[in-house]
């Protein structure tokens, strides 16, 4: 149920991220101990449950991902200038227009 081990990448592809629960009742926070699942809870008003759940796992190296591509994320706020130079090796400046391009220094 990947709530361990997230689905796996293909061709260099980073592995996905794992599902999670958290519940918020009266201030506390609980992570059910089978991670996705669990019964019994009883819910009052005011009380939250958090369900993120996984995408796939990547699809090739992301350091040969097409530098507009990676820009396009970046400017639907997908990822920070921080996580682009992370994940996939790309500078990322910006026009006078504002506008953000990444440059992955394969000059």
């Amino acid at each position: 149920d990947h709530g361990r081990v997230g689905p796996q990448g293909a061709l260099g592809g980073a592995d996905g991220g794992v599902n999670r629960v958290t519940i918020e009742q009266q201030g506390k926070t609980y992570r059910p101990p089978h991670l996705s699942k669990d019964q019994a809870i009883v819910m009052q008003e005011g009380d939250r449950i958090h369900v993120s759940t996984p995408g796939g796992g990547g699809y090739g190296d992301p350091r040969e991902r097409d530098a507009a591509a990676i820009a396009q994320d970046l400017a639907r706020g997908y990822y920070t200038p921080q996580q682009i130079e992370d994940k996939f090796g790309a500078a990322v400046s910006s026009s006078p227009r504002g506008d953000a391009t990444a440059d992955l220094g394969n000059d």
